[in-house]
């Protein structure tokens, strides 16, 4: 369905929206340009998550798609909310039900997964098995945590997986590690993917 969709697509137009290039990051009082796998690398501060959201936040994405805390999602995500929410890249902007600030929408899907792992496991969720991630992650998909009082279950872990994804393959060699010819208009002046563009 999804290679029907992108095949009907203009292909240009198809790269432009989803590919994530180098990204201007506050680093020791200044400004970088950085990819966010460069920003997680370099350990740039964050403004929008606390320690426990981080991991977290980072334990989940990296479970729902392999590679995307080392892609640098968390950083991603948290360069994104203070970006204007009309501009900014996150796929909750979309989505009528979520409202800006979209932290919120964040923050109260991490409060809820941590309420419901605690209370199924009595552990946070890095500290789940892999079967227990897994029945985590699809009573989510199902809509079936409880307790959970943040946003939908479902609508949580379809953006978290989006922002895993849109790090993980929205670059030059993610959409060489899908088959995907890069045919962007303007091309990158360098592998942005792995260069230390600053």
């Amino acid at each position: 369905m999804v290679q029907k969709t992108i095949a009907k697509m203009d292909r240009r137009k198809f790269v432009g929206s989803t590919t994530i290039g180098a990204l201007a990051f506050h680093v020791a009082g200044g400004t970088s340009l950085l990819t966010p796998k460069q920003a997680h690398a370099e350990k740039v501060g964050l403004r929008h998550f606390d320690a426990q959201q981080i991991s977290l936040l980072s334990a989940f994405c990296e479970h729902l798609l392999p590679g995307a805390t080392d892609g640098g999602v968390v950083e991603f995500i948290d360069h994104q909310l203070g970006e204007t929410p009309n501009e900014c890249l996150l796929m909750c902007k979309y989505f009528p039900g979520i409202n800006a600030p979209y932290v919120d929408f964040y923050t109260g899907g991490l409060a809820s997964l941590e309420t419901y792992t605690q209370h199924s496991y009595a552990k946070t969720f890095a500290n789940l098995t892999m079967d227990e991630k897994d029945q985590t992650v699809q009573a989510l998909w199902a809509g079936k945590a409880d307790p959970w009082q943040g946003p939908p279950p479902p609508l949580f872990y379809m953006m978290l997986r989006s922002d895993a994804v849109d790090v993980v393959y929205g670059t030059e060699g993610g959409f060489e590690e899908l088959g995907i010819p890069y045919m962007a208009h303007i091309r990158p002046p360098a592998d942005w993917s792995n260069s230390g563009v600053k």
